[in-house]
């Protein structure tokens, strides 16, 4: 009963929190996502900041052909320092029906970031697949909101 509350909570407050700040927004024309092009966005902290809810945000069409996709989330530290993670994102159930029938998806992929040092962070995305091209995605998207 509590983890329902704890959803219902972040749910109210993730569509009540109209804050978020753009890192990085991507529309492929083509509805191509070509491999290695990492999509790259920054952001710029005057002081450290303690705490973010890191929000992934991606559009597909019609014609995406998998059930899920990995991705690469890459950060770069104002002193240069590089990390990774992998995602992985999953857009139907194991009878291929859609979790959203828009096909439009909001996910956090970090809750409670620190961003522990002052300057330029960039956030990187990148498929990670098995093929060179991604087709059916239209959009991509990062976005920062404060923490509750």
């Amino acid at each position: 009963m509590a983890a329902r509350i704890s959803v219902l909570l972040s749910l109210m407050w993730w569509g009540c929190n109209p804050t978020a700040q753009e890192v990085l927004e991507r529309t492929f024309l083509q509805q191509r996502w070509v491999f290695p092009d990492t999509v790259w966005g920054e952001v710029v902290f005057p002081e450290p900041d303690p705490c973010r809810q890191v929000e992934l945000r991606i559009d597909l069409e019609e014609a995406y052909p998998w059930r899920n996709l990995y991705l690469l989330l890459w950060v770069e530290h104002p002193d240069g320092h590089k990390t990774s993670s992998r995602l992985e994102l999953v857009f139907t159930d194991s009878l291929g029906n859609w979790y959203k029938p828009n096909r439009k998806f909001r996910t956090f992929v970090a809750r409670r970031a620190s961003f522990t040092q002052a300057g330029r962070y960039r956030l990187g995305l990148l498929p990670y697949i098995r093929q060179d091209t991604v087709v059916g995605v239209k959009r991509v998207g990062l976005y920062l909101y404060p923490c509750p």
